[in-house]
């Protein structure tokens, strides 16, 4: 998937770029080894066309078997809270959406165990991270959550708590618990609301809580065409001027050209609490295509 963009940015200085909107290449593959059991593996990488055409960065890589009785997988994944709540308001082209949650929320994660369990029309997941390089002994991460999907109706909710070490030395823990719902109704209009709260549990430091919000709604009109907009906030729950906290919307308009080419045009505006605030218009296009082998 090709997505290069042309950006302006208001921020200190006027800046016209070249942009990239998540280009990447990826494969996937599935053997059936017994009836209804699969072994199962996705690798995914980054290619940065705003970067000299930089390839590599690894966006997913896991492997892991399908069964009647769930799907175990290892590796870099996609975490039960983006699979649960975020995928369902992440419906912009811009790198960072969706805004709210892209601040302090994992898109992935490193060296994963993930359970899936889906009972039509409950899915139930659960994962823990075990990294002994730069964790604990145990599992540093725990994350699991249940979604609810029946006739376009999607209700998804997730809780991750979080070791933070710094030299080895665990400094605390966060805690996250979001909740998103979502709806496509029979004339395609989507909509959906994410929230999240995040807990901040220090050893030496003030505790502090903060969370994010996001707003999805998405209008098809004139058979080729989609308008969407967002809303979204940040909150740290910091109260001084080393805070990030942040509200804004997002506009967008798209065109599908062919069933795996689109275009769009794209305004976003960030206000930030303590710096200056953002505006970015992007025009840009995606170009989807993938290869089948059967063996």
């Amino acid at each position: 998937s090709l997505r290069p963009t042309l950006e302006y940015q208001d921020k200190a200085d006027d800046v016209w770029d070249i942009g990239d909107a998540l280009s990447r290449l990826g494969v996937k593959a599935d053997t059936e080894f017994a009836p209804n059991w699969h072994a199962i593996a996705q690798g995914e990488w980054k290619i940065r066309l705003d970067d000299n055409g930089r390839f590599g960065e690894a966006r997913l890589a896991f492997a892991g078997i399908g069964s009647p009785f769930g799907q175990i997988t290892f590796g870099r994944q996609r975490p039960v809270q983006y699979t649960l709540v975020a995928e369902y308001i992440d419906i912009f082209n811009n790198a960072n959406s969706p805004f709210g949650y892209n601040q302090e929320s994992p898109f992935f994660v490193n060296n994963a165990l993930i359970y899936e369990l889906k009972l039509k029309p409950v899915t139930v997941m659960a994962s823990a991270i075990f990294d002994g390089n730069s964790g604990g002994s145990g599992a540093d991460t725990i994350n699991v959550g249940a979604g609810f999907d029946k006739n376009g109706l999607h209700l998804g909710a997730a809780y991750l708590q979080q070791d933070v070490y710094a030299n080895a030395n665990r400094t605390g823990k966060e805690q996250l618990t979001g909740a998103v719902i979502s709806y496509e109704f029979s004339s395609g209009i989507y909509a959906a609301v994410g929230y999240q709260a995040k807990d901040y549990e220090f050893e030496t430091a003030v505790n502090r809580t903060g969370s994010t919000f996001d707003s999805a709604l998405a209008i098809p009109f004139a058979n080729a065409y989609k308008l969407k907009l967002g809303y979204f906030w940040f909150k740290d729950g910091i109260e001084d001027t080393s805070s990030q906290d942040y509200d804004g919307y997002n506009l967008t308009l798209e065109w599908q050209i062919a069933a795996n080419v689109r275009t769009h045009l794209e305004y976003l505006q960030q206000n930030n609490d303590q710096r200056e605030d953002d505006t970015i218009i992007a025009l840009g296009i995606r170009y989807d295509f993938d290869l089948n082998w059967e063996f």
